[in-house]
């Protein structure tokens, strides 16, 4: 696996991907980003920007109108990583689970939120939130 820029932010990058996509998108969408600065990117940033594009794009794809929250924790253990979406519940997407994420050796997780629409919780390997410890 290549090895990630120990100091490039999560955050800045899924501002700009997040940005782009939305820039074309002709519905109201309410865009929430709650990210600490201070995380960093727990992959090589080509293979990051892969994960999101395609994850954020199946988001925006499921909604007309509505809300694309981001959000990331750093626990002791694991970094994790949620895109949720004010979409149609999972048995509803024709969404797949992008290769990427096993490349990263990434666990996905898809699930309904309790408001409705649907999250994929993204929790990377320990040795990313061992990193960010360091």
């Amino acid at each position: 696996m290549a090895s990630p820029l120990p100091n490039r932010s999560l955050r800045c990058l899924v501002e700009s991907i997040a940005t782009r996509a939305l820039s074309p998108h002709r519905d109201d969408i309410d865009l929430e980003i709650d990210i600490d600065p201070s995380i960093i990117l727990p992959a090589a940033e080509a293979d990051m920007t892969q994960l999101l594009q395609v994850l954020v794009g199946q988001s925006l794809r499921e909604i007309q109108a509505g809300e694309l929250s981001i959000i990331a924790w750093q626990g002791p253990h694991c970094l994790e990583l949620e895109i949720a979406d004010s979409g149609c519940p999972v048995e509803d997407r024709a969404a797949s689970l992008p290769m990427i994420a096993a490349k990263l050796g990434a666990q996905t997780v898809r699930q309904n939120c309790p408001q409705g629409g649907a999250a994929v919780t993204v929790r990377f390997p320990q040795r990313a939130a061992r990193r960010e410890a360091a």
